[in-house]
Order: structure tokens, then sequence, then C-alpha cells
């Protein structure tokens, strides 16, 4: 026991340099993307509705939101949580993504797996979760055209829970195949796929199929045990199963028609959007550098992974075969769908990174450079912090204004999705906007159907706005400039309101 003192203190230092370093790195990809992305992390019209949701359950009102196929359920529990910290919306959203960025180094650490000779887990875990940050560095900002699919993670809704979901899957699967006995891993497993396909079906795409399928080959060509393989088929998709049952009593809640998401009628125009948007991000110097380094790395995945199966290696084959196919299985996806919705294809940037999380370390880093390397993080992460804390404290003066009036109005207005999300989420009464499309009939999307629906006095609009269609007779408001907004504002005149849709 004296003897293992030294080997247990040494690895529970290195992973502590290890979880530093990935803080490190999370700082500075956050003070990226809120110096940068701003617009997408504080004020997208869909980057907004977890707030919108944790803040409506925080005052207690009556809940009967309308939602796509995805619920949002763990992004919901972990920003309602930082929330009480009382950093305030803006910086709830910034500490949520450094949140985000290290549950993902979180997952890579466990598909790295365990400690043994000849293998440094937590060096490829921080270099694989370099990796990542490289991308969405390469990404920003998140107007620029092109692909912003790895800078999405530090987001609350696009997906976030799903990516460290499948991580965390794949490392549980490596670690059962790795020796680690059933009995362990098993309920885990159960507990992430039923939760992450009860929240976002796309789970099943981007982790339950790709899964399956690699323990479905290793079984076939007999690299593991049948009765091993039965139990983690039967975990993996009996859990996915359970999920998706689990969706019944949100039915009320999902209000997409599920022919919105299946168009195969558009394949084409799907294989033309994914077309123009690669050619986009080729037409750019970070561009061109972020493709190269994505392909990279999957090819890296095939490589390592056949190097792995002629070595009878099923863990490391398991892992790069999960890493390749997830990202063909997202595309694939993308076409059948008839889809331009690029969050969709996420896999190609946070797989893929695995490979140098579970590959044979090439060379050897002698400590000194390991220590310098980790303490030139530390400088970048503390260096990181004012210029997040600038951008978290930079004053929305446009979005102040409107707000400002709204309150002062004590009255009801609306506006369109794409207009009034971050409004209605600055607004200390968010039923003060309601949400309506351009011909005024309220838009039930993505948000609180119980809320109250007053009279509505004046619209608010900016450039995402389509022009409203007036009621015949309607006499031409008041204009109030703020900023990007406008607020048309019809006095004592109220507007009428057509049938909800959605």
């Amino acid at each position: 026991m004296v003897m293992q003192r030294p080997a247990v203190m040494q690895r529970a230092g290195a992973e502590a340099a290890g979880w530093g370093a990935a803080l490190a790195l999370a700082l500075i990809a956050v003070a990226v993307v809120a110096s940068t992305s701003s617009w997408l992390l504080y004020r997208d019209g869909d980057s907004v509705v977890v707030a919108l949701m944790a803040d409506s359950l925080r005052r207690g009102e009556p809940q009967d939101w309308a939602l796509s196929p995805v619920l949002f359920l763990p992004e919901t529990a972990v920003y309602g949580a930082l929330s009480f910290l009382g950093l305030g919306t803006v910086g709830t959203l910034t500490l949520n993504a450094v949140v985000n960025l290290l549950a993902v180094y979180g997952g890579i650490r466990l598909v790295a797996g365990r400690f043994r000779p000849g293998a440094r887990p937590v060096a490829g875990s921080v270099l694989a979760f370099a990796a990542f940050v490289a991308l969405i560095v390469l990404e920003v900002p998140d107007g620029m055209p092109g692909f912003h699919l790895a800078l999405l993670a530090a987001t609350t809704t696009y997906y976030s829970a799903t990516v460290v979901g499948t991580l965390v899957v794949v490392g549980l699967l490596r670690r059962t195949l790795d020796g680690t006995p059933p009995v362990r891993t098993a309920p885990v497993t159960v507990l992430v796929v039923a939760v992450s396909t009860l929240t976002n079906p796309l789970f099943v795409v981007w982790c339950v199929l790709p899964a399956v399928g690699a323990v479905g080959i290793l079984v076939v060509r007999r690299r593991i045990d049948p009765r091993l393989a039965f139990v983690l088929l039967l975990s993996i998709t009996g859990a996915a199963a359970v999920g998706y049952l689990l969706r019944a009593p949100f039915a009320g809640t999902i209000v997409a028609a599920g022919g919105n998401y299946l168009r195969p009628d558009r394949a084409g125009a799907a294989i033309a959007h994914l077309a123009e948007v690669s050619g986009a991000t080729m037409s750019r110097w970070n561009g061109a550098l972020w493709f190269a380094a994505v392909l990279a790395l999957v090819v890296a995945c095939v490589v390592i992974g056949l190097r792995a199966w002629r070595r009878r290696d099923a863990v490391v084959a398991a892992v790069c075969g999960i890493a390749a196919a997830a990202p063909i299985a997202a595309t694939a996806l993308v076409i059948v769908a008839g889809t331009d919705a690029d969050r969709y294809l996420q896999p190609w940037v946070f797989l893929p990174i695995l490979v140098l999380a579970v590959a044979p370390p090439a060379v050897s880093v002698p400590r000194a450079v390991s220590g310098a390397l980790v303490s030139a993080l530390a400088v970048g992460g503390v260096a990181a912090v004012p210029v997040t804390v600038a951008a978290v404290g930079r004053h929305d003066v446009d979005l102040a204004c409107v707000t400002r009036w709204v309150e002062q109005s004590g009255r009801t207005g609306a506006g369109q999705f794409w207009t009034v999300r971050a409004p209605k989420l600055a607004l200390a009464d968010p039923s003060q906007l309601i949400q309506v499309d351009n011909t005024l009939r309220p838009y039930d999307w993505l948000v609180n159907r119980a809320e109250r629906r007053g009279p509505v006095t004046f619209l608010v609009q900016d450039a995402a706005s389509v022009p409203f269609v007036l009621p015949v007779g309607a006499e031409t408001p008041d204009r109030v400039a703020c900023g990007r907004y406008t607020i048309l504002d019809f006095g004592s005149r109220v507007l009428p309101l057509g049938e909800p849709r959605n």
C-alpha cells in the first residue's frame, strides 16, 4: 500500500492538471465566442428558449410550452441551477458556456480510458479538447459564411446535452470493452441513453446507431464475447426505446409535425446547400484550415481504427469506428430530411477529435515541456477572464431602449420570432411581448402558451422582421427609434390578433 501511494498521488496530480488545462481552454473559447459571436450566445431566437423556460419555472408561472422535438430538459436543469448564483441572464449564459465545454472535456476524458503502461489518457484528452477549442476559434464569428458547428456547444439550446451524452456513452462503451464490469457501466449507460433520447431523438442517429453498428461488427467478427455484446446492445437499444416512449407525456408540448423534419423530396436541395456551405467555408483562410483539420481527423480515425482492428484492439477500433461513422450518419440524415439545418452535422467536430484521445502516443513529451504547456494555458485562461467579463458587461443600448420603453408603457405589444425573443427575455414580465407572425397571428413556437395575451397596442420590428400586414383602416402609428429596433406605437388603438399558429 505504501508503495502504491506515490503512483496514486501522481495520477491525481495528472488529473488535476488536465482539468486545469481544460478550464483554461474553456475560458479562452468562451472569451472568443462572447467577444465575436455574442448574438448567437445571448440573443439568438433559439438560444434564449432555455433561459425563458428556467425563468418562467422560477417565477412559478403556469407551464404550457410549444416546443420542437427537442425538449431541452438537461439544458434547462443546468441553466436553472446556475441562475441561482445571481449572475443575471448574460452572466449565467456565459457561465453555462464554460460548464458545457468542461462537460465536453469530461466526456473526452471518459473515452480516453484508464491509466496503463504506455498510455497517457490525460495528455490525450487535453490534446483532443484543445483541437475542439481550435475548431471553435476557427469558426468565429458566427455571422461569417460557412459551417459553425463546434461553437454551438457553448450555447444552451443547440444540442449541447446531446453532444455530451454521446461522448459519455462512447466513453462508457470504451470502458466496458476495456474490462470494466458491465454491472458498473450498464446502469449509467441506460440512464444516459434514456435521458438523451427523451430530450432529443437526434441522439439515436448521432450515438445509438453508430454504437450498435460498432458492437455488431465486433461480435460478428468475434472480437468480443457474445454475452458482453448482448449486454451492450440491450443496454443501448433498450434504453433508447424507453427514452422514446417516455416522450409520450410531452406529446402536447411538441408542436412540430413529423413531416416538417422528414422531406426526402428535398434531398437535392439539401445536397446543394451542403455544397454551398462547404464552398463558403473553403473560401476563407480559417475556414479552409478548419475544413482540412476536420477531414484530417476523420482520416486519422479510419487509419488508426484499421490498424487497431488488425492488431485485434477492439477498444480503439470501436471508438474510431463510431467517430468516423456518426458524421456520415448525420450527413445522411440531413439529406434524407431535406433540411438546411447545419447543426445536425455536429458529430463532424466533436467525435473525430477522439482519435487524439485514444491513439497510442506518437512521442513521449518530457515532464518539463508538459508543465510549461500547462502553465502557458493557465496564463491564457487568466487573460481570457477580463475579455469575457468585458463582453458580458457590454451594454446593449438598443435592447435596453426597447425594454425600458415597453416596461414604462405598461401595455402589451407584439413582434416576430427573430425580433422579439431577446427583448422578451430581458423584460421583467415577458408576457408584455407576444410572439406573432407578420399577419398578427400568435406564433406558438418555443414559447409558453400559458402566458396571458393582453390587447396589443404596439409592434416591435427590426431588420429581421417581415413587413407587417396591418388590418384595414389602421392608422399610421407613431414610430419610436431604438437603434436596430423600431417600435410602432398605436396608442390606445388595439390591434386584433388572429388564430394562433405554430
